[in-house]
């Protein structure tokens, strides 16, 4: 059954831009390393290695430590309250203290095991080149390629392992951020609406729902303060730039923060 509406998500800070980054190419990595064929596992190749750049940029690990310790500390402050389900935040207070076990559990930096790999960093030097991984640049590539799916797809696995680990902790992270909030309907008067941040709330995520029926989508821009949504409208084609829509606009909006 099709979905009927469409989420937007634009993240508050940049920890929680990381995880969604993070979440996307994962998502993209389970796509192309269950297709049998060269071209998909190619594809799984270049976004392990995107990946491992993003890794690169900071101290993610840590940062996911911080962001589990401080939603152990936030929902464990719920417990005394008498309208919570024990039940249910003992579950999520216990799966947030096996995350952290996870993250511990992993030793060195994200992505250092990859710099051992010669064969991948052959290719990383030669994917910021236009076309730079046709067969007479990269043989060892075609070689790969030719293998069967079986091996292609353990050796994906095998590089990819530290990822789908921390994988696994931030989607617990996201679910938690995303189910913190209910849905709000407001509208966008002549296409535009804005409104100011509670600075006292850990504000983490905006989301937006719309109906699949309507041709347009927001804009959004955000800051500690105070964020404000455009909503553009598509016009004939894609290829045309798109124009803010003139109507009052209905839609959901989750503002997350936990």
């Amino acid at each position: 059954m099709a979905n009927s509406s469409f989420i937007f998500e634009q993240p508050l800070n940049e920890r929680i831009r990381i995880f969604l980054r993070i979440e996307d190419l994962i998502r993209r990595l389970d796509y192309f390393s269950q297709q049998d064929c060269d071209q998909a596992s190619h594809q799984a190749i270049l976004t392990i290695l995107e990946l491992t750049a993003l890794l690169e940029r900071g101290d993610i690990k840590q940062e996911t430590i911080k962001e589990l310790e401080r939603q152990h500390k936030v929902l464990t402050a719920l417990i005394s309250h008498q309208k919570v389900d024990k039940s249910r935040l003992e579950l999520t207070l216990s799966r947030i203290k096996h995350g952290l076990s996870q993250m511990h559990a992993m030793d060195g930096r994200l992505g250092e095991h990859l710099k051992r790999v010669d064969f991948l960093l052959a290719v990383k030097q030669r994917a910021s080149i236009p076309g730079g991984s046709c067969d007479f640049d990269l043989p060892q590539l075609r070689y790969w390629l030719n293998l069967n799916f079986a091996a292609r797809k353990d050796d994906i696995k095998r590089w990819a392992a530290p990822y789908y680990r921390l994988h696994e902790v931030i989607v617990l992270i996201l679910k938690l951020i995303r189910d913190s909030a209910l849905a709000e309907n407001v509208v966008a008067s002549n296409g535009f609406f804005q409104q100011s941040l509670d600075t006292t709330l850990a504000n983490q995520m905006l989301r937006i729902e719309l109906q699949t029926d309507l041709p347009i989508y927001p804009e959004i821009s955000a800051g500690k303060h105070r964020y404000s949504i455009r909503f553009l409208q598509v016009e004939e084609s894609i290829d045309v730039l798109p124009s803010q829509i003139k109507q009052d606009i209905d839609f959901q909006l989750f503002l997350c923060a936990l």
